[in-house]
């Protein structure tokens, strides 16, 4: 898959150290609002800045992503869940297991999706 040259400015920006300037400020906004916090919110208290009208394509909002990313694959509880909008830390167990069911159904059904396409797409290997 191709990158968009503003995601790969956006990836640059993050190697200079900024990714761990945004995760200090992850962490102090969960501090403030321990209940949870939408991406709206964290672009907020982050950045200081509002999201205008389409959150997916500003690079602030892509910035957070990246940060609970990195958070998350050192260890860092950060949950979220599709049924509920927005991210919480250090969450209690039923919601890590919430958002771990939710995680494992993702597996399934990409795994499904790789299934059909090896099988539509890819030469067959002959049975000898």
């Amino acid at each position: 898959m191709s990158r968009t040259p503003q995601y790969e400015k956006l990836l640059a920006q993050l190697k200079t150290g900024e990714l761990k300037e945004i995760e200090r400020g992850i962490f102090k906004a969960f501090f403030q609002k321990p209940n949870g916090l939408t991406r709206q919110e964290l672009v907020y208290i982050v950045f200081g800045a509002r999201v205008g009208r389409n959150l997916n394509n500003d690079t602030r909002d892509r910035k957070i992503r990246k940060g609970i990313e990195s958070l998350r694959n050192r260890g860092v509880m950060i949950v979220s869940t599709s049924g509920g909008a927005g991210y919480k830390l250090n969450a209690d167990s039923e919601t890590i297991q919430r958002m771990l069911r939710e995680l494992k159904s993702r597996i399934t059904r990409l795994q499904e999706r790789v299934d059909v396409i090896e099988h539509y797409h890819l030469p067959q290997k002959k049975k000898k």
